[in-house]
């Protein structure tokens, strides 16, 4: 037979129950979404894609690093802007990450081609595909704030 318990230990017991669901929550603060943020990393992501495409049109003599210095040049700018809009927003630890990847990314492909003056269509495909890469997960994480955004 069931005793009843007495109205301390029913009330310890509902508080250690509260307490452990309460615990084993975590709250995740994440950034606001921002529509001009995430067109500029599709615009970006689609002007990187095209040096790449452009490239491969031309001839092999014509690939030179002077010939795309200023494409290059306009696509790290839009990856800073970006890298520095996302460090001033609050919340913001994961993107920054993923943002700062892409950066050094872009960068070491710039300063392959740089030395190396031209580049072959493997290697053009291999950075397309790798920064393709880097993009995806910066690309989605945005819109999955927009995904998890509280309707107004």
């Amino acid at each position: 037979m069931l005793k009843k318990l007495s109205p301390f230990i029913s009330s310890s017991l509902l508080c250690l129950y509260v307490f452990l669901c309460v615990s084993s929550c975590k709250v995740i603060w994440v950034p606001d979404y921002n529509a001009k943020l995430e067109d500029q990393i599709t615009k970006t992501a689609k002007a990187n894609d095209k040096l790449y495409i452009d490239m491969l049109d031309d001839l092999p003599d014509k690939r030179t690093y002077d010939r795309y210095k200023e494409k290059y040049n306009d696509i790290e700018a839009d990856i800073n802007s970006i890298y520095l809009f996302n460090e001033a927003r609050n919340n913001n630890n994961d993107l920054l990450v993923i943002t700062n990847n892409l950066k050094e990314a872009f960068q070491e492909a710039k300063k392959y081609h740089k030395e190396n003056n031209t580049l072959s269509n493997g290697e053009i495909k291999s950075y397309q595909a790798t920064l393709a890469g880097f993009w995806k997960p910066l690309y989605l994480a945005e819109r999955g704030l927009k995904i998890n955004a509280p309707k107004k």
